[in-house]
């Protein structure tokens, strides 16, 4: 690999794209743009697609599953890569959501539909954690923050386009374009996949059987949350969660025995970087999700705001998120630490002025501390994600990058889980009255500040096990 030369700064953006290292730039983000733009897309169409084919009762089905899917075919990523070698897995994953695609667009029935949902997100997980993983693989250390906070902007866009591109798909009639959409941009990611990336090897000599037992146990405890995320009665949604903990956990605790691992060793510890760091991870990815499963009610059903205006004001998060991201992304030192605790506390600032005010405040002043959530989240995240990888155990780096996104999944998964349960608790029904939704919204923003406290915790317990040498200036 070309290093940068001697008078440019090592993270400066020009080396990002400089020395033979754009092309995979362009290819990474390519790959997380392909799952991230379709993730919004979908979310759109899906009312054209149940007026077409009909099977209103799987409407949820669409998403779960493809969350479900993404967060298997993450986790089954590094037993692929050791199997097959990164490029072939990675370019499986491609071809996988390729298929998906198609699937979704030529589907006659719904059940045909969400099966070919379900093969998209699983390649879309492989692809995602394969493009997470050769931030480490393929870019030198000084590039990883400038490199982390472009993804983090490529989520931000696909935040924006994406409502509006299936927007206009869906006011032509033409859902099934949303998918066809797709085609042109899978096939120019494998191209240059395969012709750029370098032709590693699978391991040498015999390979570890694939863990099917411990990827049943993680399908089933995530199918668990995502059903009690998609609605049931309250003892069910607390038993559906309690099951999925104990069945991703178990997943867990057997992984750290196997020899074929899911994951890198002690990723739940509080002694380790890497498990503080995914622990914040987690946090954060529950503190979003409470806010994105339930404020555009509180916006609509309270503050009369139509569905697009409501749903912008809800972007102002993942602008603000990729705003911080990419502000901070080249400061050093203090500044770093500064940004990891801040922004951290500017989540629990945020989410607690949405509990005490969706109700009184302004709609503006409601995307505001949105928006300050999202800064808080870029702020803190970039350089969590950025010191986990970089203090990974040594032999890890690669399994440990490539597990970020199952971890971050698992909080969507669960943040959505139990913010259903509390509104289901605090008396939210169909009927959407106006009394009962300012009740469930605001107890779901206020047990939900609790995570993002947490993660506070556990990202100052994450700057404590810095190694003391590089805390203060290499975090």
């Amino acid at each position: 690999m070309t290093t940068p030369p001697d008078n440019a700064p090592a993270n400066s953006w020009r080396n990002l794209f400089g020395h033979g290292l754009g092309l995979y730039v362009v290819m990474l983000n390519l790959g997380i743009a392909l799952h991230a733009v379709d993730v919004f897309v979908v979310s759109t169409v899906m009312p054209d697609v149940v007026r077409d084919l009909g099977g209103a009762h799987f409407y949820a089905w669409s998403t779960m599953l493809y969350m479900v899917a993404s967060i298997i075919g993450a986790a089954a990523t590094a037993p692929l890569r050791l199997r097959f070698g990164g490029r072939r897995a990675y370019c499986a994953g491609a071809v996988l959501f390729l298929l998906g695609s198609i699937g979704c667009a030529a589907a006659p029935s719904m059940e045909l539909f969400i099966f070919a949902r379900f093969v998209q997100g699983f390649g879309g997980g492989i692809v995602l954690s394969r493009s997470m993983a050769m931030v480490g693989e393929l870019f030198p250390e000084p590039l990883k923050k400038p490199l982390l906070a472009l993804i983090s902007s490529t989520w931000g866009v696909a935040a924006l386009i994406g409502p509006a591109l299936g927007g206009s798909f869906a006011a032509i009639d033409f859902w099934r374009g949303a998918f066809w959409f797709n085609l042109p941009f899978v096939l120019i990611f494998l191209g240059v996949a395969l012709s750029k990336l370098p032709a590693d090897r699978p391991q040498p000599g015999p390979v570890p059987q694939f863990p099917f037992g411990r990827m049943a146990l993680l399908t089933a405890g995530v199918m668990s949350v995502g059903i009690a995320s998609e609605g049931a009665t309250l003892p069910a949604r607390i038993g559906l969660i309690a099951l999925a903990l104990l069945l991703v956990f178990s997943t867990f605790l057997l992984d750290r025995r196997g020899l074929n691992r899911l994951f890198p060793s002690q990723p739940l510890s509080w002694f380790t970087t890497t498990g503080t760091g995914y622990w914040a991870m987690f946090l954060a990815s529950m503190t979003h999700t409470v806010i994105g499963v339930f404020l555009p009610l509180a916006l609509q059903e309270l503050h009369g705001q139509s569905p697009i205006v409501a749903g912008y004001m809800m972007a102002i998060l993942a602008i603000g998120w990729t705003a911080a991201s990419v502000f901070t992304a080249k400061w050093q030192g203090r500044m770093v630490i500064a940004a990891m605790v801040c922004g951290m506390a500017f989540c629990v600032i945020g989410l607690a002025g949405l509990a005490f005010g969706v109700t009184s405040l302004s709609p503006y002043a409601i995307a505001a501390l949105n928006g300050l959530v999202g800064i808080g989240l870029g702020s803190s995240n970039l350089h969590v994600v950025a010191a986990a990888m970089r203090h990974a155990a040594p032999g890890e780096e690669s399994i440990t990058a490539s597990s970020i996104p199952t971890m971050r999944s698992l909080g969507i998964a669960f943040g959505a889980a139990a913010a259903g349960a509390i509104a289901n608790a605090a008396g939210l029904t169909d009927a959407l009255g106006e009394a009962d939704v300012a009740r469930a919204v605001t107890l779901v923003l206020g047990w939900g500040t609790l995570a993002p406290l947490c993660g506070l915790v556990f990202v100052l317990r994450f700057i404590s096990l810095l190694p003391r040498r590089t805390a203060p200036s290499q975090a």
